[in-house]
């Protein structure tokens, strides 16, 4: 061992122990790939014996490491203080040694090098460089978001950004650099760092995922404990792909469904709840656009096609302050960029939908991506009819679509250039009666055009372009009368984000934005038989938002970590406008007519902050508070959206939503990670918040403004996750304790109420385990509380006739609901020499066959009238499904 108490041979040693440190310098690049980083390596210390000496050598005595050090520069009996937890880091104990005795330490493969810390003067600083560049798929060109770049040997690291790109600004020296991401082979590579640096990383898949299975592939493997985010979620669509769904279709909002603190109200609904928010209070972006209805027929698929996502990330609290305009929470969607290294195609035929997708480079420097899918319902009802000799209705209609595109071209090094779409559809028409056809149609489309552009190795930008409409449509078409009803609400953003990467320890985030908002919230057209012509079209509103955010994320020490920023929106009604002044009773009391320009105009101040306090390498204890602003939202009078809300805007009568939310976190890793647990609290407190008057007239209303009623809200909970990232059983157990209610002066005589989506217990159980590498089973069981509704209690009778008593409002509630589903996926053998590969998935929803309440209603005997029953109507029973999956 080099640890010894004779000082000339201390000092030989020393000499020896330089070498070997130079030498296992220029080969540790082939044990770090081979291995896990030597630092992370555990060791058991005995807490009654602390002095620097027995430390050293209870190190020593328990690991195969050798020790090197001048004596002089040690005092061998310093008092060092260790946590008391069961087993230590290498590194946590040198880190208390290092702080003890104000020394510096390097570790190179089994070498601990114990130095005498340099003295730097005050007036002079070390020349500093900066290494950035771009981290890749070797195999499609796809840019990684959140692979990790550290200095090894030391805690110096930065992640990716969601464009792939990293700055890291050191002194200059030769560094050995190391690129990671998880499911990937780690890189690491010599620098030289005498002047700036670009270095470029192309990750190859680990071929030996077999037998470590990640569940969460697109971050690193401890960063719930090292950064500063919680609330936040991530699940890859690989993982998404291999569990049981409704009709064996892939859906990513199902997956976030999931998650601990997001909740769904409705049998098979794609519309979700965030710790105690309105579904209009989620900011739902795909590739940076807003998509305000992520779901295809009615709810029961959502909108994004998992052929053309590459990455999502769920932000439930500590919202970061480039995000804005919703108080609940983001889920931040990215398409894929498109291969550009070949071609290659990906699709499925399920029992409901086809889909495909193909990219591939278009250039050198540039590729595209092209995905869609089709529902084929209304084809095989058509089918149907003609096998059993019936009569085919081509005016029956029931199908969705949707298509995505992206492209991308490199300039140079420093610009890039994107332009992406999105567009979906869905389209309903059927007969009522013998003389009426009812004919609805709604869908999004978005399209958004980006420019990367690198000012320097440590400022990076982002300029970001986007058009979104949302529209519906809803026809009665008679023999003798036509009645069509229109909305839409159309968007136009232009973004500048900056991202400066001032040393290792600060990275600066700022920018600005503005939205128009344009929202036509209703046009009426009626047509007689006699050619009579009837147009009503509602009021037109036009509003700006605007907003400028800085935010510094911060390494205070190695235990401490803040990520703090501070964010300005605007809001300003434009006109010309009409706008109504409402009495107490909410009745129109005068009318006023503004011009052109502003009339009306909010600011908010939204602080954010989140501290992280790392008690050493598998566990941190975590804090955050922000506040956000929401400036338009949703009217939707019953227990569950549909494509025909009505969005709105903040007015001179609606005040702007207003919500703080404080939130504190326990995470622990174990097994090196095998397994996460965390625990977090949040509490909410909403202003402004808008709920409807009983019997609230939402459609073809001019005064819309007098069916709300304003007030506040509140939501607070505690959310449990345990999660397995590794082995053969992945999955997770996700529990949730939580209360959202209202107090609303006007509604429930002012006292509290449930919001309709309370739901107190909230429990998701999910696993996949892979049997062998080409058959996997997955299932999920959830349960929940039933929702919050309002019931009939009693009666009475008035001239004769019954009129119901109901319940305070929200006051009873649905039956608990509870379904298990289950898929197998048969994967073909993988062949080196075919490109060609496929996989069958058999699922099976709701397994028990649970009939699961989406509505009761309450109806009277025919032959007693006085007797009243309540009936449920449950919309699915057990639903097996098979998908045929195809990959070229």
């Amino acid at each position: 061992m080099f640890f010894k108490s004779n000082n000339q041979l201390t000092l030989s040693v020393r000499v020896i122990s330089m070498c070997l440190c130079l030498l296992g310098m220029s080969l540790s690049h082939i044990a770090l790939s081979q291995a896990d980083d030597i630092g992370q390596l555990t060791v058991s210390i005995d807490r009654s014996r602390q002095t620097v000496g027995t430390v050293l050598h209870e190190l020593i005595a328990n690991t195969d490491m050798n020790v090197a050090y001048e004596e002089s520069t040690l005092d061998m009996q310093r008092t060092v203080k260790l946590s008391y937890t069961e087993k230590l880091d290498i590194t946590e104990v040198m880190d208390a040694i290092a702080d003890a005795t104000g020394t510096d330490y390097q570790i190179v493969g089994k070498q601990i090098l114990i130095l005498k810390k340099e003295k730097t003067s005050r007036t002079v600083n070390p020349t500093k460089y900066t290494l950035s560049g771009q981290v890749s798929d070797a195999q499609t060109g796809e840019d990684l978001i959140g692979a990790t770049i550290r200095i090894v040997g030391q805690t110096l690291g930065v992640v990716t950004n969601v464009y792939g790109f990293y700055s890291l600004t050191l002194p200059e020296g030769t560094y050995q650099v190391s690129c990671s991401f998880v499911g990937f082979q780690e890189q690491v590579v010599t620098i030289d760092l005498s002047s700036n640096q670009t270095q470029k990383f192309e990750l190859s898949e680990n071929e030996e995922v077999l037998e470590e299975v990640v569940v969460l592939a697109s971050r690193e493997e401890d960063i719930n404990i090292t950064s500063t985010e919680m609330g936040a979620d991530e699940v890859s669509i690989d993982v998404a792909k291999k569990l049981p769904a409704l009709f064996g279709e892939v859906d990513i909002i199902k997956t976030i469904q999931l998650l601990p603190g997001v909740k769904v109200v409705g049998e098979g609904g794609s519309g979700f709840y965030v710790r105690g928010g309105n579904v209009d209070q989620n900011l739902v972006l795909l590739d940076e656009a807003p998509i305000y209805n992520a779901s295809h027929l009615l709810g029961f698929f959502s909108a994004f096609n998992p052929e053309a996502v590459k990455d999502m990330k769920l932000y439930k609290g500590a919202i970061p302050a480039q995000y804005g305009g919703r108080l609940s929470s983001v889920l931040d969607i990215r398409m894929k960029d498109g291969n550009s290294k070949r071609w290659t195609a990906a699709g499925g035929i399920g029992t409901m939908m086809t889909r495909l997708g193909v990219e591939g480079p278009i250039t050198p420097k540039g590729s595209i991506m092209v995905a869609g899918r089709r529902s084929y319902l209304d084809t095989f009802a058509k089918v149907s009819n003609w096998v059993q000799g019936k009569e085919i209705n081509s005016s029956q209609q029931f199908y969705f679509y949707d298509l995505n595109a992206k492209a991308n071209y490199r300039i140079n090094d420093n610009n890039r250039l994107f332009a992406s779409g999105y567009f979906g559809r869905d389209v309903i028409a059927t007969d009522i009666g013998s003389d009426m056809n009812i004919n609805v149609d709604w869908g999004n489309s978005t399209a958004m055009m980006r420019w990367n552009h690198l000012f320097s190795p440590r400022l990076f930008s982002n300029l970001t372009y986007y058009y979104s409409n949302y529209d519906y449509a809803l026809k009665f078409d008679q023999e003798v009368s036509e009645f069509l009803w229109d909305s839409d609400l159309q968007e136009h953003s232009v973004k500048l984000d900056f991202g400066a990467y001032l040393n290792p320890n600060n990275t600066l985030k700022f920018g600005i934005q503005t939205i128009q908002h344009a929202i036509a919230p209703g046009n009426i057209e009626t047509y007689e038989a006699d050619g009579t012509k009837d147009t009503h079209n509602l009021q037109k509103n036009k509003s700006y938002e605007s907003a400028a955010y800085i935010s510094n994320e911060q390494v205070v020490s190695k235990k401490i970590k803040l990520d703090y920023g501070l964010r300005l929106s605007n809001f300003q009604n434009v006109g010309p406008q009409e706008v109504y002044t409402l009495d107490e009773n909410y009745e129109i009391s005068d009318t006023v007519q503004h011009n052109k320009g502003a009339y009306n105009s909010y600011w908010n101040l939204e602080p954010r902050i989140a501290a992280r306090y790392q008690i050493n390498s598998s566990s941190s204890f975590k804090a955050s508070y922000n506040r956000t602003s929401q400036y338009i939202q949703l009217a939707s009078n019953g227990n569950f959206s549909s494509p025909f809300d009505i969005w709105f805007s903040s007015t001179e009568q609606i005040k702007p939503q207003l919500a703080d939310q404080f939130s504190i976190g326990y995470f622990k890793n174990f097994k090196q990670n095998t397994y996460e647990a965390s625990i977090e609290v949040y509490y909410k407190d909403l202003q402004n918040s808008i709920d409807f008057k009983d019997h609230a007239e939402l459609l073809f209303n001019e005064n819309l403004e007098g069916e709300l009623r304003v007030g506040d809200a509140r939501a607070y909970g505690v959310e449990f996750l345990l999660r397995k990232n590794v082995g053969k059983l992945t999955g997770w157990i996700g529990y949730t304790l939580s209360k959202a209610e209202k107090k609303i002066p006007t509604i429930n005589e002012g006292n509290w109420y449930n919001a309709k989506f309370d739901k107190p217990h909230d429990l998701s159980i999910v696993g996949v385990y892979d049997i062998t590498p080409y058959i996997s089973i997955g299932g999920s069981f959830v349960y929940s509380t039933g929702g919050a509704v309002t019931f009939p209690t009693g009666r009475y009778y008035y001239g004769g006739a019954a009129v119901p008593v109901y319940s305070e409002r929200n006051g009873e509630r649905l039956p608990d609901y509870h379904r298990l589903d289950a898929s197998v996926t048969l994967k073909s053998k993988k062949n080196d020499n075919r490109r060609f590969q496929s996989e069958w998935v058999f699922s099976v929803y709701n397994l028990y066959n649970r009939k699961n309440a989406f509505t009761i209603s309450f109806k009277q005997e025919a032959d007693n009238p006085t007797v009243t029953y309540a009936e449920k109507s449950a919309i699915f029973g057990i639903i097996p499904s098979l998908t045929y999956n195809v990959r070229f």
